[in-house]
């Protein structure tokens, strides 16, 4: 079906819907959230269902399994087995194209869909919080490898993390929109000021030995104790960005593979190997505290991966550093004559090998701390795939290949669902156990739940939200429920100087914008198929719609928001009419200048069905 907009339309029909929403009521003004989100006036349905989904992946030498039956599953909570209520599989294969967007004119936007996206959406997140700069661009380099051979339909995301995390691009099967996001996404490319180098270390180092009459055992202490510090900001700064990604991931429907590109995971601090005193004493040895750098965020990483999982995101971490090796063979440390070379092995197989506490060199404690760091690390990379239902990857220069892996086995998942039997939810911790006979499967689920009150959220649990609010979140995918386009014109654009505004500020936050603003006339043209319609006195048809739109800047920040709710009543010409060429609603906004992405939506308030769209713009500074 084509449609057509309001200012092509015919005069009588322009009229007709004129004269339709002139009847219509308008609901008072949106209150908002804590968050600064729009919600909605009209009453939300909520179901309270007890209902546990579990994504469940299942491979066989690294490879998913298909076809399984639902009476090959078992599933204990707590160890009971539970009665599976609901079984569904997913596989890559079925996200298949269905139709081709129609052409459209210049500045005219359609939320028609253009594949049937089934399996998992997938976000890639570039962590430059905790990556050196080195390691980013191979990433970035890999990344745009892969996208040459991304099968189609593949929907993803980009968020990059430096000194806060940012959406690079929403959801899209555009691979070129993607590579363009990851090219786009090099300003975040920089090192992290929370990041030290190994050199940086070295140089310290190399301070505090030349310089005479200093305790060298204090020097060293306050080097680790700053190291430790600037961890700690840098786990901190991490476990709000991870948070913020499930609270905005909890929106979209379905599975979510959270492929996590990071140079390092530091999310666990052990006691510094390099401080152990040595068996002289000498140097201030004495005054070193091997303890005084530990730091535990075991409570902060189980909240963190509860609010993933009760998200349904998976999360695939990948270190971005690749092979590595240990200090004593890293051609770009410098270690002084005067700190002399390794006193033992230096090779990878020595990973476990403890310190020596005596006479170590500055390459032996390097050594040290980084067995210490790696294993650490690998260990909290395996805990968060474990508990999420992901896969960690780690010693391999393999990126692309490992993102292939993670988007493959993440996209073919079987989701079981049921009611725990255990009925109360008094906030506790629910253990989830997953089977499958007929093979030897690995299978890649998460591993409980708290039980709360979805209706009550908490830390850990992100909360029922309106879907309104969540179609009109900042990258999320279009919905296509309710299929419209929409045409959208700045006031300066020629193609608008028919149009006559309307008088005063256009949108609740309009007053507070600072100039330049520029008003844009946004004309929709609505199928009227999506929408329920019912017979009203004396007309032949009356629905009841919400017609809401927000400005979002590029740092996901809420400019302006509209939202109006809407009695249409239609006479029985009026309905032949919009059945034929669609249903044309005009709205306005104002926004500010710069780089802002409008997000509109449709919500039929009989049905709860809605049509949302993203529309880039690039409002102009002069």
């Amino acid at each position: 079906m084509s449609w057509f907009f309001v200012c092509l339309l015919p005069a009588a029909l322009a009229s007709f819907v004129a004269s339709a929403m002139a009847q219509a009521t308008t609901p008072a003004a949106p209150a908002t959230e804590g968050t600064g989100r729009v919600v909605s006036a009209t009453p939300v349905i909520r179901t309270t269902a007890n209902l546990v989904l579990v994504d469940v992946v299942v491979t066989h030498d690294g490879k998913p399994v298909q076809a399984l039956l639902a009476r090959q599953f078992h599933v204990f909570e707590d160890g009971k087995e539970q009665r599976i209520a609901i079984f569904e599989e997913h596989r890559a294969s079925d996200t298949a194209q269905v139709g081709k967007a129609p052409e459209l004119p210049a500045n005219v936007y359609s939320n028609y869909p253009q594949f049937a996206i089934s399996s998992a959406a997938n976000v890639l997140l570039l962590d430059g919080l905790n990556t050196p700069v080195a390691d980013q661009a191979y990433v970035r380099r890999q990344m745009i490898e892969y996208l040459r051979r991304i099968p189609p339909g593949t929907r993803m995301a980009v968020f990059t993390l430096a000194s806060q995390l940012r959406m690079i691009t929403g959801f899209t099967t555009d691979a070129g929109a993607i590579a363009a996001a990851i090219s786009r996404g090099k300003g975040e490319r920089q090192q992290s000021v929370l990041l030290e180098s190994a050199q940086d270390e070295d140089t310290m180092h190399d301070i505090a030995t030349s310089m005479s009459g200093v305790d060298g055992g204090a020097m060293q202490q306050f080097v680790a104790d700053t190291q430790s510090f600037q961890t700690d900001v840098r786990v901190r700064m991490t476990l709000d960005a991870m948070q913020q990604l499930g609270r905005y991931l909890s929106e979209v429907p379905g599975r979510k593979n959270l492929i996590w590109f990071s140079g390092s995971f530091p999310l666990e601090i052990q006691p510094d190997a390099s401080l152990t005193p040595s068996a002289t004493g000498a140097g201030g040895a004495s005054m070193k505290n091997e303890f005084s750098p530990e730091r535990d965020y075991s409570d902060e990483v189980k909240a963190t991966d509860s609010l993933l999982t009760a998200a349904r995101v998976a999360v695939y971490p990948v270190d971005a550093r690749g092979l590595m090796t240990t200090a004593a063979v890293d051609v770009s440390r410098r270690f002084s004559s005067g700190q002399g070379l390794p006193s033992g092995g230096g090779g990878r197989g020595g990973l476990m090998a403890p310190p020596s506490n005596s006479g170590a060199s500055l390459a032996d404690r390097a050594d040290a701390k980084f067995r210490q760091q790696t294993v650490n690390e690998h260990q909290t990379m395996g805990q968060i795939a474990e508990e999420t239902g992901g896969e960690a990857f780690y010693d391999t220069n393999g990126l692309k290949e490992a993102v292939a892996r993670a988007i493959d086995n993440g996209s073919n998942y079987y989701t079981l669902g049921y009611v725990p039997q255990a009925l109360n939810r008094d906030g506790s911790f629910r253990t989830i156990e997953v089977r499958a006979e007929g093979g030897t499967y690995g299978l890649a689920y998460r591993r409980g739940y708290y039980a709360v009150d979805p209706l009550q959220p908490g830390a850990r649990t992100p909360g029922v939200v309106s879907p309104i609010v969540a179609a009109l979140e900042r990258g999320a995918p279009p919905l296509s429920q309710i299929l419209f386009e929409a045409r959208v014109l700045g006031a300066n654009d020629p193609a608008a100087k028919a149009v006559q505004a309307e008088g005063g500020p256009a949108g609740e936050m309009a007053s507070h914008l600072k100039p330049p603003v520029t008003r844009y006339f946004v004309d929709f043209s609505i199928d009227p198929h999506g929408i329920t319609w019912t017979a009203a006195p004396s007309q032949a048809a009356q629905a009841k719609v919400e017609v809401s739109m927000v400005g979002w800047n590029a740092k996901g920040e809420r400019v302006n928001y509209t939202d109006k709710g809407l009695v249409l009543n239609l006479s029985p010409e009026q309905a032949a009419a919009v059945a034929k060429s669609g249903l044309p609603i005009h709205q306005e906004i104002d926004l500010p200048a710069g780089e802002i992405y409008l997000r509109v939506a449709v919500h039929d308030l009989t049905s709860g069905r809605i049509g949302s769209l993203e529309i880039p713009l690039q409002a102009a500074k002069n």
